[in-house]
């Protein structure tokens, strides 16, 4: 088990390692071209693939820390960090895309409050517009597979691979829109053309907004301590009745919560004769050797109690 994790932390960490310099270039180019273009759609597009540049230098380190044995300034050791990442990677990419949206909508009021709106050149668009697209196809085939190779079983590959194809669809609905423009200067829509960029990027918002806020939504449930999802519960449950049977121990009920990859399985048990606490740690680490397999990385913690105390519990 142990020289899996390591050969899944080295697939995750080159895969992030190419997205990190990959997402620097991005970047670059973005803001370049925003200024060669003029194109407020292209800066939003820079800035997006900035935030992931970033993001997966922080993802890395944490990624290296998930499922060390706990210490005594971190007893419940570092699995919440990857949750709290994902969390405030998902918030800052809702912050970008609500500025996104500010920028556009200073640009309109500009233009109908009579203002000059700066014209378009659409020449760097297109050459910026095949390349980023193509990286970013790239990025997420490339997080996917990392994500399948490691058991779909790392939150921070998984975000990067949405992450890669919204820049992507970013990058493809931005730039397809923008070359689009030219095309509406003869038509009932041609005096608006010079907003055109402004709309583009208003549409791409509306469109991309709710994919991150669903996310954040989900981490801040795992953050609150919420139940892990019912699947996993039952996974759980079923190991931990079959095992409790087996020993001749009665069973009361399991808490299970998730944080990443990681999950925490609280086992409420009367023995209902003496044990040992030797036989007790022999239960926990066979619990936990059945759970790594049949749900993922997994902390047990058994609990001997008489009664069970949420009997009568209504939630």
């Amino acid at each position: 088990m142990a020289a899996q994790n390591a050969q899944h932390l080295k697939i995750e960490r080159n895969a992030l390692a190419v997205g990190k310099w990959a997402n620097l270039f991005m970047a670059f180019a973005g803001v370049l071209t925003a200024w060669l273009s003029r194109s407020d759609a292209m800066l939003v597009d820079g800035l997006y693939s900035a935030v992931n540049f970033v993001s997966a230098i922080a993802a890395a380190r944490i990624g290296a820390r998930v499922g060390l044995p706990p210490t005594r300034s971190r007893p419940w050791g570092h699995d919440f960090d990857e949750v709290l990442y994902v969390t405030f990677r998902n918030l800052i990419l809702i912050g970008i895309l609500i500025f996104a949206a500010v920028v556009a909508g200073t640009k309109i009021w500009t233009f109908f409050s009579g203002g000059v709106v700066p014209e378009l050149v659409f020449g760097p668009i297109v050459v910026y517009s095949i390349v980023i697209v193509a990286i970013c196809l790239a990025l997420a085939f490339n997080f996917h597979r990392a994500y399948r190779k490691v058991g779909r079983r790392s939150e921070l590959l998984k975000t990067e691979a949405r992450a890669a194809m919204i820049d992507g669809a970013l990058s493809v609905g931005s730039g397809a829109a923008l070359l689009s423009l030219p095309f509406l200067e003869d038509t009932v829509l041609g005096p608006y053309v010079p907003i055109g960029d402004a709309v583009i990027v208003l549409v791409l918002v509306l469109a991309l907004f709710w994919q991150p806020v669903a996310a954040f939504r989900t981490t801040l449930a795992d953050l609150a301590g919420v139940s892990a999802p019912g699947s996993t519960y039952a996974k759980v449950s079923r190991a931990a009745r079959d095992l409790a049977k087996q020993n001749g121990y009665r069973l009361h009920r399991s808490a299970v919560l998730q944080a990443g990859r990681m999950h925490y399985a609280a086992v409420y048990i009367d023995p209902e004769k003496a044990v040992r606490a030797a036989e007790i740690d022999r239960f926990r680490d066979e619990l936990t050797e059945r759970l790594d397999k049949d749900v993922g990385p997994m902390r047990v913690e058994v609990i001997l109690t008489a009664s069970d105390r949420f009997k009568n519990s209504r939630t």
